[in-house]
């Protein structure tokens, strides 16, 4: 599959086929954006891999 055809089918999939030819650069940006945020979002954990939240105070707090 070349990547025309790939990005073709991600935005038939995302149901904006009838805007592909009008809003092709913004499409293609949209996507390249999509992109990058989600190389950043670890893959394969299980579900108690789930980061926690995790308040830690400092031993000296500067507001006393």
């Amino acid at each position: 599959m070349t990547d025309e055809q790939g990005f073709r089918l991600e935005v038939q999939r995302a149901g904006l086929a009838e805007l592909l030819e009008n809003y092709r650069a913004e499409l293609q940006k949209a996507q390249a954006s999509a992109e990058r945020l989600m190389s950043g979002i670890p893959r394969g954990l299980h579900m108690y891999d789930e980061p926690a939240h995790v308040f830690r105070a400092t031993q000296g707090r500067e507001h006393d």
